[in-house]
């Protein structure tokens, strides 16, 4: 696991932020947060999944997954974890059932984040989350801004 602030420059960073978190980009509703955890909501953009690009927005990821030096995708999606008054962990997970890379980029500054075993990620504006998420973590939602916005790609080096 490796934990990377400032992963993209200040320019494809705030690009990628200023029209994900925006009022006219598409996020959809999910009745629930994995398959784990159906009890919780959030919203998605699928840009990529099942070997097949989903999105117009697709090559808003072209420098993430550059920099990440990606050989092949599995899937890449924004997550977005409306606020809540107390802080829900969500239930563990695994993202796939076989070894893969996942990397986790945080849009926003917020108190939620990811539980990898013990350990507490916090979402911090252009930081990003290298682990394989094959193994089970757990994501939350904030209580301090109106949604936790972040890009998880799972994908093969």
């Amino acid at each position: 696991m490796q934990v990377i602030d400032n992963f993209l420059s200040e320019n494809d960073f705030l690009k990628i932020k200023k029209t994900i978190i925006h009022s006219s980009f598409p996020l959809y509703y999910s009745e629930y947060v994995n398959d784990n955890d159906k009890l919780n909501y959030y919203f998605l953009h699928t840009f990529y999944d099942g070997f097949v690009p989903m999105s117009s927005y697709m090559d808003l990821l072209s420098p993430i997954i550059k920099k990440l030096e990606a050989k092949a995708l599995l899937r890449a999606k924004v997550n977005c974890f409306p606020r809540t008054e107390k802080l829900i962990i969500y239930k563990p997970h695994r993202d796939y059932n076989f070894k893969h890379d996942g990397a986790i980029l945080y849009l926003n500054n917020c108190d939620g984040g990811t539980y990898v075993k013990d350990r507490f990620i916090q979402s911090k504006e252009n930081r990003v989350l290298l682990f394989d998420s094959s193994q089970q973590h757990s994501s939350t939602n904030c209580t301090d801004k109106n949604c936790r916005f972040n890009i998880n790609i799972n994908f093969f080096k």
